[in-house]
């Protein structure tokens, strides 16, 4: 089964079209200050090391009249990077921010789960090279909107779906706490060491 059976696939908004720069603060007021949704969303669910989880969150603003026509983040929708060719099924933590181009928009039917294409996307072999294959050759190795409308899935009942999905996410915040507890671990460890040569120096 393609993709398109079982889903709508469009790309983020260009920003260069959306986007107003407001000059002064009386500007800023006529138009919507928006948080954008950026590969730092992306990589904090994706990467085990907790470094990536600094930074501001990007706002860009946008007049009134356009945004009900803007891709704003919804909960249970599926984004894939178009150049690093991983996904991420959006919580409710990611509602209300703007979807830029650099990624594709998955908006799933009932009867294909968020969570089980997120895993299909990034662990299942025979997907994983097809999304190798449909970049080969390429000077830029990114998707293609259309090469994802065609990408070819498993749809196992969604029972099954819903239990693949749970275990995936189950696991990958398993090694993100363990991720966490290592850092916490060697931060301490800091601590006690620097504690030490403060003394041996008084």
């Amino acid at each position: 089964m393609n993709l398109e059976q079982c889903a709508a696939v469009t790309q983020g908004a260009f920003l260069s079209r959306v986007q107003t720069v407001p000059v002064t603060e009386e500007d800023k007021l006529e138009l919507y200050k928006c948080p954008l949704y950026s590969m730092k969303e992306m990589n904090e669910w994706l990467s085990p090391d907790l470094s990536v989880l600094s930074g501001n969150t990007q706002d860009v603003y946008v007049s009134y009249d356009r945004f009900d026509s803007l891709p704003i983040a919804r909960e249970g929708w599926v984004l894939i990077s178009l150049t690093g060719q991983r996904a991420v099924a959006l919580k409710q933590e990611h509602v209300g921010k703007l979807i830029p181009s650099n990624f594709a928009i998955i908006e799933p039917t009932g009867e294909l789960s968020p969570d089980y294409l997120e895993w299909f996307i990034n662990e299942h072999p025979e997907c994983r090279k097809q999304l190798k294959v449909a970049t080969q050759g390429s000077s830029v190795a990114a998707l293609s909107i259309q090469m994802l409308r065609t990408l070819e899935i498993i749809l196992p009942p969604m029972a099954d779906q819903i239990r693949v999905g749970s275990v995936y996410r189950l696991l990958h915040r398993k090694n993100r706490l363990l991720q966490e507890k290592t850092i916490l671990e060697q931060q301490y460890a800091k601590q006690i060491i620097m504690g030490y040569i403060k003394e041996e120096h008084k």
